[in-house]
């Protein structure tokens, strides 16, 4: 029996944790997921080729399959001095961003400061429990859930108006254009559809 294809929507129920530790890192119950368009981990979905509705399978993904192997050359030294310039005092465990790469203070000593720009998982071996809960078939359905896996809101709250091949989205305000622009450029790649338009919802607050 086939698995799942590239292009078709389900909703997969995961829990991940770290193998050498068993510590948590994440878990969804009903995660919208286009099968073969990077929605999730490159190991994750490889798996689900071989997977059909209602399967559950326990995979181990080594980090060449997860976040990467650890490069030594992404941990580098920072002068204090350039976190004063922006008012800040380094401390270990703070999280940075420096040309467009996101790090972590690992240790403060004599004027330099240690930054790790590794994936915080980067080298670990992860351990994923999966199920495929169900297949997305429903055209508004699938919509709705390219706008779920990018604004985090429940499916059920995000109004879908398809008229012939155009959409229109009812969206709140607080959507990053960014994020707009991912939402068309998947309901148009994945779906048979050609124009997307957005109309953002202002609400009066209701009393209290």
């Amino acid at each position: 029996m086939w698995g799942m294809q590239t292009g078709e929507f389900i909703r997969l129920a995961y829990s991940g944790k770290i193998k050498e530790t068993d510590q948590h890192i994440d878990s969804a119950e009903s995660a919208p997921v286009i099968v073969g368009a990077g929605y999730i981990l490159h190991g994750v979905d490889a798996e689900l080729a071989a997977m059909i509705v209602g399967q559950k399978k326990t995979i181990e993904l080594t980090p060449d399959k997860a976040f990467g192997i650890r490069d030594s050359k992404l941990v580098k030294l920072v002068p204090e001095a350039e976190f004063r310039k922006h008012n800040t005092r380094p401390v270990p465990g703070m999280p940075i961003e420096a040309d467009g790469m996101r790090g972590r203070v690992l240790s403060v000593a004599s004027g330099r400061v240690t930054v790790d720009f590794n994936h915080p998982l980067a080298g670990k071996t992860l351990i994923f429990d999966l199920e495929v809960k169900k297949k997305i078939d429903l055209l508004d359905e699938k919509i709705r859930a390219i706008m779920e896996f990018y604004t985090r809101q429940p499916a059920d709250k995000l109004a879908v108006h398809v008229k012939g091949t155009e959409v229109e989205l009812e969206i709140p305000p607080t959507i990053h254009p960014v994020f707009k622009k991912k939402i068309a450029d998947d309901i148009m790649k994945w779906l048979d559809l050609t124009k997307v338009k957005f109309f953002e919802v202002f609400e009066k607050p209701k009393a209290q």
